[in-house]
């Protein structure tokens, strides 16, 4: 059986448009929408240059398509010869169409992409079909829901609130404010008036904020989320754009951080308590928090954790398509990697470098002439084999630099990323040194 699975919308506030091919239950492709497009997020968007690319690293036609899976289960029935016309139009072909609910597709797909046998299952984000928080379990092939928080009451929201307040935008920039959080005080306020977790319960204080009911779309990233009595609570108003990052503003986002890994933590154990299950899989946008994911992991009630590497919305096209899968008696495999995207051969490489007529030289040993480099402070883009799935990059796109030289980090945020100067970069190390 040969499932498509697709994210993306046809609202400006659906981001993270992405495609994975999977074929008895095995992930053959999955790719990004803004990899190729070269918009970032591509929101309002429904995958195309992705679904094409993974057709192609499939090697299979749209014809062959037994089924495209998909979120918004609690969309009108309108959407469905919306989405038959889309395929028509682009691929000449329109394969059966199912949608499922947006929490289950990022459970399963962290679940089953864990390897675990059984775990606690827990997906975080803004919303998703009116939903923004769901816990459930996994036990062999099933996946059992055991709560859902409807929306405003989400870590997504407390979240993208402090990054708009700070100057940044919501459902974007929420990995600045994570950035920006290593430069504070994060016991220099304490939130709990705006987002508590108790008996069972996850509440935000919608006294502060703008809301959406559940079923309606969520504000767009360009409408203020907060109100005037949020900003009288704060104490200060909400720091432009244009204007510097003061010690006030690192406070709050430390402060911010400091309380969305609490009440997370306090929530999963809440649960583990509850299941006696200890093996955590997180998903959703809140599972991008690499701070977060580190107070998890360190946690003395949480035995092994994982996180799905496209945690975002474009992991909902690879939830979808597992889904769609168990609902046809096929359990889905744990993918071995997430290099599952394209790949350029040499001859491909060549003709590009010729056509942009750029001075070029092959070299022996790749690995060796870019330590050499490195070693004398010079900036590499290292690019080999498929493309990662998700925001992080792992060895196949990445930038190298050597964190010895004490300019080196404002040097690539500057000069090639042209990037906020606070923005960290990720170290990697020898295998053997890893402990």
């Amino acid at each position: 059986m040969i499932v498509l699975g697709i994210n993306g919308g046809f609202r400006g506030v659906y981001q993270d448009v992405s495609a994975v091919l999977v074929r008895d239950g095995r992930v053959v492709a999955a790719i990004e929408e803004e990899r190729l497009s070269r918009i970032k997020f591509s929101p309002g968007r429904l995958p195309y240059l992705s679904v094409l690319e993974v057709l192609k690293i499939g090697k299979v036609s749209i014809r062959e398509v037994d089924m495209v899976a998909f979120h918004g289960s609690t969309w009108d029935a309108e959407i469905d010869p919306r989405l038959q016309d889309y395929f028509r139009h682009h691929f000449g072909f329109a394969p059966p169409i199912k949608r499922y609910h947006h929490h289950d597709c990022h459970a399963v797909s962290t679940f089953f992409s864990s390897g675990f046998k059984d775990a606690l299952i827990v997906t975080l984000d803004n919303s998703g079909d009116g939903i923004s928080a769901q816990v459930s379990t996994g036990k062999g092939t099933t996946v059992t829901n055991l709560k859902r928080f409807a929306r405003p009451n989400s870590f997504g929201v407390f979240y993208s609130l402090f990054t708009q307040y700070c100057g940044f935008v919501k459902d974007k920039d929420e990995y600045k404010l994570m950035g920006l959080a290593a430069y504070g005080n994060r016991q220099a306020h304490d939130f709990s008036w705006l987002l508590q977790f108790e008996n069972g319960e996850l509440k935000l204080n919608t006294g502060f904020i703008k809301t959406s009911p559940p079923g309606a779309p969520s504000l767009h990233r360009d409408e203020m989320i907060f109100n005037s009595a949020f900003e009288k609570k704060m104490g200060a108003g909400r720091r432009i754009p244009t204007q510097p990052l003061t010690p006030f503003y690192k406070d709050i986002a430390a402060s911010a951080q400091n309380h969305l890994d609490e009440t997370v933590l306090k929530m999963l154990k809440h649960y583990v308590d509850a299941t006696g299950l200890r093996k955590i899989c997180l998903a959703g946008g809140v599972g991008l928090n690499c701070l977060m994911n580190q107070r998890v992991m360190d946690a003395p009630f949480v035995e092994r954790l994982y996180v799905h590497p496209a945690s975002s919305d474009a992991g909902i096209s690879m939830g979808a398509a597992f889904l769609a899968c168990l609902e046809n008696g096929i359990t889905p495999a744990a993918p071995d990697h997430v290099f599952l995207g394209n790949e350029f051969s040499n001859e491909e490489i060549w003709k590009t470098l010729k056509n942009c007529n750029t001075y070029f030289e092959e070299c022996s040993n790749p690995a060796e002439s870019a330590a050499q480099l490195v070693a004398r402070n010079q900036v590499i883009g290292w690019f080999q084999g498929r493309m990662e799935f998700g925001p992080r990059a792992l060895g196949n796109r990445s930038i190298l630099a050597n964190p010895a030289a004490p300019d080196i980090q404002s040097a690539v945020n500057n000069k090639i990323k042209f990037r906020d100067s606070f923005r960290p970069f990720g170290a990697s190390v020898l295998e053997e040194d890893m402990p």
